[in-house]
């Protein structure tokens, strides 16, 4: 397996941002949802912490996994797929990038609205060219708390349509992404 894309299966980069972007994203709504019923205190800000950690690494591989999109052939959908598998299949995905990169860009844009930079876990804070503002906080923050819900959407639909294409269908759907075509 190659390091780009080929018309019948995602490369060993864009398989890597895959999965470790899907577990960040799993993690992410876990922690959100954690502390979103916790009273104000250390702990609930040593995970609102981890949860901005996250999320800057994980804007920083949807970046480049999107960049890497652009820059590779994207494997063809499978023989036989019916026209309109193939354009659910194509909104699902482009919806994933969106859904993802709203929620990224609008905690981003918190932090910045808050006067506070995006953490990396203690290392460093990188600073957004953004004024402080409570109403633009307010704003980014409500569609952070809104946006997580399409995403998961999303993400249920992405993962039963590999599980269908992969037992139901049979094809190398699922494998492409995984240990490889056969």
């Amino acid at each position: 397996m190659g390091l780009k894309n080929t018309t019948t299966e995602w490369g060993s980069l864009a398989k890597v941002l895959h999965w470790i972007i899907a577990i960040g994203i799993f993690a992410l709504i876990y922690l959100g949802l954690e502390q979103d019923g916790m009273e104000s205190g250390d702990e609930r800000s040593r995970i609102r912490f981890i949860h901005a950690s996250i999320a800057t690494v994980l804007l920083l591989l949807m970046t480049i996994r999107i960049v890497w999109r652009f820059m590779n052939e994207v494997p063809a959908h499978p023989d036989g797929m019916a026209p309109v598998q193939r354009l659910v299949a194509t909104l699902v995905h482009w919806g994933l990038y969106i859904t993802v990169f709203t929620q990224l860009f609008a905690g981003a844009m918190m932090s910045g609205t808050a006067g506070r930079g995006l953490p990396l876990f203690g290392f460093l804070s990188i600073p957004l060219p953004i004024g402080e503002s409570d109403e633009g906080h307010e704003f980014w923050e409500e569609v952070h708390e809104f946006a997580w819900k399409p995403l998961a959407a999303i993400v249920v639909l992405h993962i039963l349509g590999a599980l269908y294409n992969h037992f139901v269908l049979k094809n190398d759907v699922l494998r492409r992404m995984t240990h490889g075509v056969r």
